[in-house]
């Protein structure tokens, strides 16, 4: 596994989590389909396909 830094800000009033392009790369993430959700991990195996959270979801 491996470590990677990031900086996080929180916007007042956002519905949506807000990511940049680098820290989905250095994440290992892989977008399949950016309206559906859909991606996967640099690891996962090309058949893996993996759910974002449901678009108004509450995290607590």
């Amino acid at each position: 596994m491996s470590k990677i830094t990031a900086h996080l800000a929180v916007g007042e009033g956002l519905s949506e989590p807000l990511i940049t392009d680098v820290t989905i790369d250095a994440l290992g993430i892989q977008i399949i389909s950016f309206g559906k959700g859909l991606w996967r991990h640099a690891s996962d195996t090309p058949s893996k396909i993996r759910r974002g959270m449901p678009r108004y979801s509450t995290i607590y």
